[in-house]
């Protein structure tokens, strides 16, 4: 998946994330400016095409991006369930 397209889609879970869980919707919007800006400057690529064939100091960035996402999308999950779970 290109960079901008998850970029795009960190930016809607934000928007959907905002009032439900702030903190989470926030690391969101940051997971969404980093790979905009990744967009920018690795047009095309997606995040492991960028991350294995660079070694500019972005691709950390990055990486640490993709983790704190991926991390935040299954902290929204796991509340999202337990709400449904408690009523």
């Amino acid at each position: 998946m290109p960079l901008l397209l998850s970029a795009i889609f960190f930016a809607a879970f934000a928007a959907l994330e905002w009032r439900r869980l702030p903190v989470v919707a926030r690391v969101y919007l940051g997971v969404a400016t980093a790979f905009s800006i990744g967009a920018f400057t690795y047009p095309g690529m997606s995040i492991a095409d960028a991350v294995a064939h660079t070694s500019e100091g972005l691709t950390y960035v990055l990486a640490l991006a993709r983790i704190a996402g991926f991390t935040a999308v299954l902290v929204s999950v796991a509340t999202f369930l337990r709400e449904r779970a408690l009523g």
